[in-house]
């Protein structure tokens, strides 16, 4: 069986089916709206409570380095390769077909459940805002996960963004993107705001001891972070539909992790400065709990309700990485190919999208935020390993000519994969468990169905 027979390189030449009408601009918005969400308005006052102290400032320059360094790995693949799929395509050109199938497979539930959990949290933003500033009660019974213990059955707001999100996606790239610009302005004026109205109440006492937990708290916090870098890998996956790809998408995905990279350290310093770190262990809305802290209410309210603008966007993003991927797969004959096709008003792969709208909203309606969350990490940085190792392999190559190049490459891509490995390292056993498990089904999935039908299989 030739399970690692690899696509042609001649295959990028191939002509696309999809619309090309993204700018280097959606490219950056779309970037920051993928990463800017959940990780700095939940997990920011959870790393330095637990973890880092005032030492989450390192922590964020560490994680921002150790994505950094994927990024580019990732610009240098897409420049050579600009196909829908990201790593998946990625590890099929260089590794083969089996390897690009795990790929693919695992990316799959990251972007599938990761909208679903960020829903989830959508969905609790939403009620907290609407109870707290509009006096608006939601039912019990509609307000959460299927626990009839707890008196809840279904978590409507939920279930109900999860289809938006997706109707979104199937009617056009372009008038999501556009979508998703305005949004990602509001959400970056909103964390100015909190550093412009947070600076004047720091105090530097607040950064002594800089250090509580050591240098081994800045590393834990920094395995924490870089849930809050997650995302930017599905700019990867829009290379068909961007205008001259190869100049455009790398350029996008480092300025956007620039700009996150900054945002992210300035929003740090503000919310260890304005209070003890220790104040934000379980508070999973620290910026507005900092801003309600100093009296600065209106700050607050405005923080709650741009949280909800927020996760729309990193919703937005995860779903059309989900569709894309899923598009990618059934293309090339490992899924049924009739997510593969385009809609003719459209040029988007509706079917994928319908189909992903419609069992994930199940996902985000009944399943409780805890179980979608565990479910995530360790899929989305093992693609980023096995990418690590193609880049590495593929430079040997003489038929490789991406337009873009990392410099100092053996150097750098050594580093990237010692770093990804430690994050991984760190993962709980249930989480290793699941991926095997999860890993195991595709494996059957693929012997099954995808090896026999993979349109490689069929062209010999």
């Amino acid at each position: 069986m030739e399970i690692f027979r690899k696509k042609s390189f001649d295959a990028v030449k191939q002509t696309s089916k999809l619309k090309r009408a993204l700018t280097l601009k959606d490219i950056v918005l779309i970037g920051i709206g993928a990463v800017v969400g959940a990780g700095i308005f939940v997990v920011t006052g959870q790393a330095a409570a637990s973890y880092a102290g005032p030492g989450i400032l390192l922590s964020f320059i560490l994680a921002g380095i150790g994505i950094g360094l994927t990024a580019l790995v990732y610009a240098e693949f897409c420049s050579a390769f600009p196909l829908a799929g990201g790593a998946y395509n990625y590890a099929y050109f260089v590794l083969g077909e089996f390897w690009a199938w795990l790929v693919g497979w695992n990316v799959l539930l990251e972007y599938g459940i990761a909208t679903a959990a960020v829903s989830t949290g959508w969905s609790g933003y939403l009620r907290a805002f609407l109870e707290n500033n509009l006096h608006v009660h939601i039912p019990k019974a509609i307000s959460g996960p299927f626990n009839p213990a707890q008196g809840t059955y279904v978590d409507l707001f939920s279930l109900l963004g999860v289809l938006l999100i997706f109707f979104l996606v199937t009617i056009g790239i372009r008038k999501s993107a556009l979508f998703n610009n305005v949004v990602v302005v509001l959400k970056i004026i909103t964390l100015l705001v909190f550093i412009i109205f947070g600076l004047k109440h720091v105090r530097w006492e607040h950064f002594r001891p800089f250090l509580p937990f050591g240098w081994e708290g800045v590393w834990r916090g920094a395995a924490l972070i870089v849930f809050a870098y997650l995302g930017f890998d599905a700019l990867a996956t829009l290379a068909e539909e961007t205008k001259d790809v190869k100049r455009t998408l790398p350029k996008g995905l480092i300025l956007s992790l620039l700009v996150i990279t900054l945002l992210y350290i300035s929003v740090a310093f503000v919310l260890v400065g304005v209070l003890p770190y220790w104040e934000y262990e379980g508070k999973p809305d620290a910026l507005a709990y900092a801003m309600y802290k100093i009296n600065e209410k209106w700050v607050a309210d405005f923080i709650s309700l741009s949280a909800v603008i927020t996760i729309t966007s990193v919703m937005l993003v995860m779903a059309i990485g989900f569709t894309r991927i899923l598009y990618a797969l059934a293309r090339d004959g490992l899924l049924f190919k009739p997510f593969a096709e385009i809609h003719k008003k459209f040029y988007t792969p509706y079917k994928a999208s319908i189909t992903g709208g419609l069992i994930l909203c199940f996902f985000a309606g009944f399943v409780p935020l805890k179980i979608l969350a565990e479910l995530i990490n360790i899929g989305t940085l093992f693609a980023y390993f096995i990418v690590g190792v193609a880049i590495y392999l593929v430079r040997y190559r003489p038929d490789y000519q991406p337009a873009f190049k990392i410099p100092w490459a053996h150097i750098l891509i050594p580093i990237n994969l010692l770093f990804l490995l430690f994050i991984m390292s760190g993962l709980p056993m249930d989480t290793w468990i699941r991926f095997i498990l999860w890993s195991f089904l595709g494996i059957l999935v693929y012997f099954l169905y995808g090896y026999k039908h993979s349109s490689i299989n069929s062209n010999s």
